[in-house]
């Protein structure tokens, strides 16, 4: 089992075995989020959109049915694979491409997004060269729009138990339940420990054992590394767009503009 203090960029494989259970985990939770990026974007006239770590489509799909034009990026096959299918499903045509943050290039747009923490799978070194690409796929003026957990919170009294869960999730005769208990360290190395439950009917159950660590920020830390990588921070929020208050807010949203 990797040290809790210890944190390394998420391989590309890194979502294989989440991949069939992410949206029915996840996806209801993206609403919220997914309308306060829709309200930016219309704010700032923000009309091309990257989404440089798409996974399964969430912010594709709400922002192009919301009439954006939208690409989406992700390092993991499984998800784009369930992108792909949805997008057919729904009869949409849209762009899904295999891509890293750190090295995409894939254009100048208006707005990139990299959404539900994904820069935290990567170490600080990492999110630096990736924060570099963005700049570079962006157009001059343009939106940089991210979320992550926030440090202050976690690191406040027990909040760190506030990510604690049991999820259970049924379809047709599948059922998947996931356990998860988080630990977070001052440097903010969150490491998740898992347990990941399946069973069709009343066959004999899979379960398996997981274990992740991501690095998360404080708002301080976020306008840090923005504004040296020539970026000006020009909003930071909760999720929903209300007031940041630190220690409350669990997750920030950050919006920076390419300088």
């Amino acid at each position: 089992m990797p040290k809790p203090s210890h944190h390394q960029s998420a391989l590309p494989s890194h979502y294989n075995l989440e991949a069939k259970h992410y949206d029915a985990f996840n996806e209801k939770a993206s609403e919220l989020i997914n309308q306060t990026i829709e309200n930016i974007l219309n704010e700032h006239s923000a009309r091309t959109i990257l989404d440089l770590t798409c996974g399964t489509g969430s912010q594709v799909f709400w922002l192009a049915q919301k009439g954006f034009e939208v690409m989406g990026i992700d390092i993991n096959e499984k998800m784009l694979e369930i992108a792909q299918q949805k997008a057919k499903q729904k009869n949409l045509s849209l762009h899904f491409e295999l891509g890293d943050i750190r090295t995409s290039k894939i254009g100048q747009f208006d707005a990139v997004l990299t959404i539900f923490n994904a820069i935290g799978h990567l170490t600080k070194t990492d999110f630096e060269l990736a924060i570099q690409n963005i700049h570079a796929n962006l157009k001059p003026g343009g939106l940089y729009i991210l979320d992550i957990f926030n440090l202050d919170y976690l690191l406040h009294e027990d909040n760190i138990t506030q990510l604690t869960i049991d999820w259970q999730k049924k379809s047709g005769d599948f059922t998947a339940r996931e356990i998860q208990y988080s630990t977070i360290s001052a440097n903010g190395i969150l490491a998740s420990y898992d347990i990941c439950h399946e069973q069709k009917n009343n066959d004999e159950p899979t379960i398996n054992t997981a274990f992740q660590t991501l690095q998360v920020y404080s708002a301080a830390q976020l306008r840090n590394l923005l504004e040296r990588n020539n970026f000006e921070v020009i909003q930071q929020t909760a999720i929903d767009g209300s007031e940041l208050k630190i220690p409350e807010t669990d997750r920030i949203l950050t919006v920076a503009k390419k300088q």
